[in-house]
């Protein structure tokens, strides 16, 4: 605490109060928040204007952030890399549960598994690290391609078509629509046995500080487990859930806050 510069401390806390409010606060409201003298503090807010890190109305003598908080924030969580956030949940999954989870991102319309903490037995299965999979045949891919644009969906199936891998791998455009509005609404994928026939998947989205889906996290499991005892999906989706939820709000995401009536 002795390298603490008080001056600084103060811009901090302005700038955290201010962050709590949309409307704006007076010199008068910062100053008995922060509980230091209003010369003092519009000194402060002087500095942080100059450097567009707040706005000043001056019609109705309120502080606002500034646009250049924003800049910042974008360049940090630009900066964020995604696999380094994930992998410790990856690994601490799979110790606790000795199951497999995979992190999978989308790129060139296929995906990409970057990352990856699994079991002897699923490994043989599952596609390695940097290796092109799907997207209509898998979880992670049905996940990824969930929110897109019908524009766009449409042009990633003409590139790619829709290839039988298995007798359950879905081959019709209109049925992939379908899976891919159950997916966007329930927020998960199951895959069993749609891209190998002794894989099943599932996939839920992980999503970034635009609100996108930025990748999608996922775990597998042999077939034979699932045709014995397919309430052991329940579980395993909501663990699921629950983790990327982590992982998004590590990245930047926030969840949007609900419209009131």
């Amino acid at each position: 605490m002795e390298y603490i510069v008080p001056a600084v401390q103060r811009a901090i806390q302005v700038l955290e109060i201010l962050a709590t409010t949309a409307e704006g606060l007076s010199l008068a409201d910062l100053s008995k928040r922060i509980g230091v003298p209003k010369s003092t503090l519009f000194r402060i807010l002087t500095t942080l204007k100059h450097n567009s890190l707040v706005n000043h109305d001056e019609q109705r003598r309120k502080f606002t952030l500034g646009i250049k908080l924003l800049d910042w924030g974008n360049v940090a969580l630009s900066r964020i890399d995604l696999k380094t956030v994930a992998h410790p949940h990856l690994m601490r999954m799979a110790h606790e549960t000795k199951q497999s989870y995979y992190l999978a991102i989308l790129d060139h319309y296929e995906v990409i598994i970057i990352d990856r903490a699994d079991t002897p037995e699923i490994w043989t299965m599952v596609a390695r690290l940097g290796q092109r999979s799907p997207v209509h045949a898998t979880a992670s891919g049905q996940v990824l391609i969930s929110d897109l644009r019908p524009e766009v969906l449409e042009k990633i199936i003409k590139r790619s078509g829709l290839k039988k891998y298995t007798p359950r791998t879905i081959t019709s455009f209109r049925k992939l629509k379908q899976r891919l509005e159950e997916v966007k609404e329930c927020g998960y994928s199951v895959a069993d046995a749609e891209y190998k026939p002794d894989l099943c998947a599932l996939a839920v989205p992980i999503f970034d500080h635009h609100s996108r889906v930025a990748a999608a996290l996922m775990m597998a499991l042999p077939h034979a487990i699932t045709v014995r005892n397919k309430k052991i999906l329940d579980g395993m989706i909501e663990m699921l859930k629950q983790e990327a939820a982590k992982i998004a709000h590590e990245i930047g995401y926030q969840e949007p806050e609900n419209e009131i009536e």
